[in-house]
Order: C-alpha cells, then structure tokens, then sequence
C-alpha cells in the first residue's frame, strides 16, 4: 500500500484507554490522520456500503429508525466465531479499501493511520512503521470509565480479545507511554514528530 504511494504511512495503535486518539488529535495539527473507527462508523450507517453488505448476507438486524441493531451485532460477533469472522471479512475489506483510496488523496509525505486492532487483523505489514501508545492499565482503566462509561469488567472482557500491550509493544517500532498529562503527551509526540 504504502511502496507504491511513496509516502511514508504510519499506523497508530495501541491498548484501549490508553490515549491513541489523543495522539491522533496532536498529530493531526501537522500531518494528516486517518481514523479507521470512524471509516468502520460511516460504513455501517444506513446508507454505507458494509450496512448493504452486512444486510444483504442477513448478519444485522435493523432498528425501527432504520439505524443498526450495534448491540445485538456485538453480541453476534461475541457468541459466534463464525459470524464474527464473516462481518470482519466484509468491513476490514472496505476499510483497506478506505485507507488505499485515501492514502491515495493526499499530498504530504508523512502520512498517520489510526487503527486500534493493526495487530489483531494482521496488517502491521502494511505500514511503514507502527506507532503503539500504551498505558498502565490502572490509568486505561480509571480513563475507560470516567470518559467512556465503559465498567472495569467490560474493558477487562474486551482486552482479553486484545493481544497484551507487551505483546504489542514488542511488534511496534515506537512506544509512546502515556501514564501523565496531556501536555506531557503532547510534548512526547513532538518530540518523535521532530525525528521524521
């Protein structure tokens, strides 16, 4: 993907609660960001082109307001590997497609990927370098259920279909802790800005 664009594209990843949003935010006042939770977003709206294919395959169920049954989907996907792999199949299909088309628009030379799960769909290959931010999961934890309302058994089940943040870390070419500030942070992602 990258080779042929000659544009360095960085994916951002990292564990949840951890801040890569954030990191996305700082990074998105000098280069240009992409993320792929709001590519997966626009794609399941009522008129995306994965709520067509999911609908067609009969893998959703629709709300009365016409919107996607999100809830049910994710029990679906939780309780049944096989439904769980065959609405991945559709959707990371059309994100990569998203990401090439994309990559593909822009006129700068240093290029940034938001993807939360790079290593849990494989496609760490696909960039020219990986970014992972990472936190204590205390910090993930208390940051889960203060601004997202996501209870501490609910981010500890979804972790457990994460691989670890060592685990990550090991694959990633730099490793942004984020334990502090924001200004902290935004002062360590200039930093790594400054060495591009």
């Amino acid at each position: 993907m990258s080779e042929l664009s000659k544009k360095k594209v960085v994916a951002i990843t990292g564990s949840m609660g951890a801040g890569k949003s954030q990191v996305s935010q700082f990074i998105a006042k000098k280069y240009p960001v992409l993320d792929c939770d709001r590519v997966n977003a626009r794609l399941i709206e009522p008129d995306g082109l994965g709520f067509k294919q999911l609908k067609e395959k009969g893998l959703i169920q629709v709300l009365e307001n016409g919107q996607l049954d999100k809830a049910q989907l994710s029990k679906d996907m939780f309780s049944n590997p096989s439904i769980k792999k065959e609405v991945e199949s559709i959707l990371h299909t059309l994100i990569n497609e998203e990401i090439e088309k994309w990559i593909a628009q822009q006129e700068v030379s240093l290029l940034f990927v938001e993807v939360p799960l790079l290593f849990e769909t494989h496609w760490e290959n696909r960039f020219d370098e990986v970014w992972c931010v990472v936190s204590d999961q205390e910090v993930s934890l208390y940051r889960l259920e203060t601004y997202r309302h996501i209870p501490k058994e609910e981010a500890k089940r979804r972790w457990a279909n994460q691989w670890s943040v060592e685990e990550k870390k090991k694959k990633s070419d730099v490793v942004i802790e984020n334990n502090g500030s924001l200004e902290e942070l935004e002062e360590k992602v200039n930093e790594i800005l400054r060495k591009e």
